[in-house]
């Protein structure tokens, strides 16, 4: 009988979030407000990685100078 009551449980859950009144994504405003979360983090992640790229150039470019020029 215990079996039965867990294997009940279980149908009632997903690991990505609760099946029964997905609230998450019947609302608009929380969808927007993800999306729009999400584009700030690519945002971010886009800037990080131009700097470092333009980081390493400028060292790249200082230690190179300076090798071929002595």
């Amino acid at each position: 009988m215990r079996r039965a009551e867990f294997e009940d449980n279980s149908k009632s859950y997903s690991f990505n979030g609760e099946k029964a009144g997905d609230f998450v994504s019947e609302n608009p405003e929380l969808k927007r407000r993800k999306r729009v979360a999400q584009y700030n983090i690519y945002s971010k992640e886009g800037k990080l990685k131009s700097s470092l790229r333009n980081s390493f150039k400028w060292i790249k470019s200082k230690f190179v100078d300076d090798y071929f020029q002595d």
